[in-house]
């Protein structure tokens, strides 16, 4: 049986295969994994998939149909229950036998909406197909903290979603840019590049959608805009919710590099997004930030002598009464630039600072842990509470 498993990174491979090898998840040794699976992360440098190999290969790269019997989902990953979770799987589904499964970890109802994650009733919502005629659900609990997804005699309808962009595309932009360039760049960074900016939109896109949940509700249409280096990912994906109203959204983008992937990646959601959705070159000369709307995000803007605290106060005052101002920047390893409690003193003169986990869809509170499967991860968001290098920062501006 040819079977692989999906990690966030190398810290949580042990941890991943012990929870799906171990005999209180598989009482009945119906799921447990070979001894020879193959590990994969989004972050791994060895781009060719390759059963049997001694590095971790990277689950992005393109894998043949009908090549895996088995796909597990490490207790590392995050199960975000948004667009780009759902597609993720589908595209998943694809690498699969055609009776293979993808098993993955399931939270019960109460904590997987604490965390933004799928349940089970939220898998079976999208993944309706039934197997043959028997009437089964695609969807199986197989056993503790354990269930299962399968292609019944019906796929799924396409997930519109940034993650189906780039399985669509990445072939295409990969080759222009190495026509572009007679070949002089390196293949694997640029694929590399578009990896991480895709991954990264998974977390974002996921948290923003809880921030307006909890602040507006599913039903109250809202505009946003982001001023960011993502190419437009976010905006889009928020657009393309089902799962909260976003009418309109501005993207800021402040990097001028790879600019044939944004025109791509616009023009491929344009069916759907029509004229909801500019995306503009940001000018930090004057730090225009335009049109107000009920969320203005900051995403990873501290770029070359860019002057934060001014871009904040423009934000600021693009922010309507009620609305939101969202701050993410990843403050750890080696920022020189700015430390949490600088970027805090910041903001706080705005108003009262709420922070919102970059781990999981939730917000921090101080004295309520946030569980997860992981040991590991349950540190990282202690880490996370007590540090706060790596949050979202949430400001309301008064009516």
């Amino acid at each position: 049986m040819t079977q692989a498993i999906l990690h966030l990174a190398d810290e949580f491979v042990s941890e991943d295969l012990d929870y799906y090898f171990s005999g209180e998840r598989d009482k009945n040794n119906q799921i447990r994994p070979d001894e020879n699976i193959f590990s994969m992360t989004p972050v791994s440098d060895q781009l060719r998939f390759r059963i049997g190999g001694d590095k971790a290969g990277n689950f992005f790269f393109p894998t043949l149909p009908n090549y895996l019997d088995r796909i597990y989902i490490g207790i590392s990953i995050p199960l975000f229950a948004n667009n780009w979770g759902a597609s993720f799987l589908l595209q998943l589904l694809k690498v699969l036998k055609p009776d293979g499964a993808i098993i993955l970890p399931v939270y019960p109802e109460g904590q997987a909406q604490e965390k933004g994650y799928w349940s089970r009733s939220f898998l079976e919502n999208i993944f309706l197909s039934r197997q043959r005629w028997t009437g089964f659900s695609n969807v199986r609990a197989e056993n503790d903290g354990v269930m299962s997804l399968r292609v019944g005699r019906k796929w799924p309808d396409p997930i519109p979603s940034s993650i189906e962009w780039f399985y669509q595309q990445r072939a295409n932009m990969i080759l222009e840019e190495l026509l572009e360039s007679k070949g002089s760049h390196d293949i694997q960074a640029i694929y590399t590049n578009l990896i991480e900016n895709v991954w990264k939109n998974y977390t974002n896109s996921a948290v923003i959608e809880k921030i307006i949940l909890d602040h507006f509700g599913a039903k109250t249409s809202v505009t946003i805009q982001n001023v960011t280096n993502d190419f437009g990912l976010l905006i889009t994906d928020l657009l393309l919710s089902p799962y909260v109203s976003v009418a309109k959204g501005v993207t800021y983008e402040t990097s001028v590099e790879q600019k044939n992937v944004a025109k791509n990646f616009h023009y491929y959601f344009s069916p759907y997004t029509n004229d909801r959705h500019i995306v503009t070159t940001y000018d930090a000369s004057n730090s225009a930030v335009e049109a107000k709307s009920d969320v203005v995000c900051i995403f990873n803007s501290i770029i070359g002598s860019l002057d934060l605290d001014k871009l904040i106060n423009t934000a600021w005052e693009q922010v309507k009464p009620n609305g939101l101002l969202v701050v993410y920047e990843d403050l750890g390893g080696n920022h020189q630039t700015i430390n949490a409690e600088n970027l805090d003193v910041m903001l706080e003169k705005y108003g009262n600072v709420q922070f919102y986990s970059s781990i999981v869809a939730s917000k921090i509170q101080e004295n309520i842990e946030i569980s997860h499967y992981s040991t590991i991860q349950e540190n990282h968001l202690a880490k996370e509470k007590r540090d706060k290098t790596k949050v979202f920062r949430v400001i309301k501006k008064a009516d």
